[in-house]
């Protein structure tokens, strides 16, 4: 599965400010489309749309249809990880925007799929709230981590739980330095497909 991710400011566009549809998703019914997404940043100027597709050659060719949005911020990725929470059946009201700017070594990216299967996962899945989580990824390897709730208490309990763990054997601090910046947002939209959420890989 792939994802295409759109960025605006809320400001300084048009004489009004945000434009909403400069963000707009596709219709649904759109051949290779599974899903999307929009964010709008909580108490910040930040707002993004998620477009989740069936192949490389799909998201790339909705990028391309967006020409006319070619100064927005946006990316191609491929989504390495998904989970699904206790509330997967429920909308998401919140999100986290997590950011690791690329370029990023093959070691490092290897390190932060590794922390977080087998030591972030694992004391987040359980948690009341938790809609769902998706990593997506670049080719220079940044990557941007989603995850998605019912509430921001939930996001707050998450965050809480991954400061609690402790680096396991063979994780090297060196190679985790977090991410670059970090945003909680509402989630404005949300639409996906039921092959979508049977892609999303239960209990990773």
């Amino acid at each position: 599965m792939y994802a295409y991710l759109e960025l605006v400011s809320k400001y300084g566009r048009g004489p009004d400010g945000f434009e909403p549809a400069a963000i707009s998703a596709p219709g649904a019914h759109r051949p290779g489309l599974f899903g999307s997404m929009a964010f709008q940043q909580f108490a910040g100027s930040a707002a993004a749309c998620l477009t989740l597709w069936d192949t490389e050659a799909s998201a790339a060719a909705f990028r391309a249809e967006r020409a006319e949005l070619a100064a927005l911020p946006a990316e191609v990725y491929e989504i390495t990880d998904t989970g699904e929470g206790p509330a997967a059946a429920q909308a998401p009201a919140y999100a986290r925007l997590m950011y690791f700017d690329g370029p990023r070594a093959p070691e490092q990216a290897a390190a932060e799929d590794l922390a977080g299967r087998q030591r972030i996962w694992p004391v987040i899945r359980g948690l009341t709230g938790l809609v769902a989580l998706y990593v997506l990824r670049r080719r220079d390897l940044g990557s941007v981590v989603i995850t998605l709730a019912t509430s921001v208490e939930t996001l707050d309990a998450s965050a809480r739980a991954v400061m609690s763990t402790e680096l396991t054997p063979g994780e090297d601090p060196a190679l985790l330095p977090g991410p670059d910046r970090i945003e909680i947002h509402h989630v404005t939209g949300y639409h996906l497909s039921t092959t979508a959420a049977a892609a999303t890989m239960k209990g990773h």
